[in-house]
């Protein structure tokens, strides 16, 4: 019976509500102005505009310096933009897991750093990590412009072809474009 009660009374408060909320616009003609006769017309005044200055080049700062494309140099890890790892294939032979693929590089000039290829687990726990190498056996890469094959030999005792990979840049190294000789 106590809840028979309830119920009636939520329905009964309800309803109350619903009857006391009304939505429709209505024109409050104390509020509203009367129709003019006349409608009124404003013109804007014309203002002065100040001449446009000539397009010209953006003025650069004397202390950034700028790479062989235009773009600032933002940083130690600017040059990173223009490197791109490609046709990458992880393999295990006699034991042994290699990494071979190849680096383009997209700058118009030679770029050297050093890249580790990083294995972690689900947790971010580091698993493996090898250095990249050239043709050459040099750990220092030098990529030219275009495509640069790379390889490297991972020391470690669990199957890595199926675990994902990073490319880690030795900033102590730097990434930058190779110096003249």
């Amino acid at each position: 019976m106590r809840k028979i009660k309830l119920i009636l009374t939520a329905v009964l408060c309800a309803a109350l509500c619903a009857g006391c909320v009304d939505l429709k616009p209505t024109l409050d003609p104390s509020v509203t102005p009367e129709p003019t006769e006349e409608p009124v017309i404003v013109t804007p005044e014309p203002t002065e505009v100040p001449p446009t200055p000539a397009p010209t080049d953006p003025p650069r700062d004397i202390t950034e310096e700028y790479d062989a494309l235009g773009l600032v140099i933002t940083g130690a890890d600017h040059f990173i933009r223009y490197l791109t790892f490609v046709n990458i294939t992880v393999y295990e032979e006699n034991g042994d897991t290699f990494v071979d693929g190849m680096i383009e590089n997209a700058y118009p000039e030679p770029i050297t750093c050093s890249v580790d290829i990083v294995y972690t687990d689900s947790f971010g726990r580091e698993l493996a990590r090898a250095r990249l190498q050239t043709r050459d056996g040099s750990f220092l890469l030098t990529l030219m412009p275009g495509s640069t094959v790379f390889f490297a030999r991972i020391q470690t005792d669990m199957t890595l072809t199926d675990l994902d990979f990073r490319f880690v840049f030795d900033m102590e190294t730097g990434i930058r474009p190779k110096p003249e000789d």
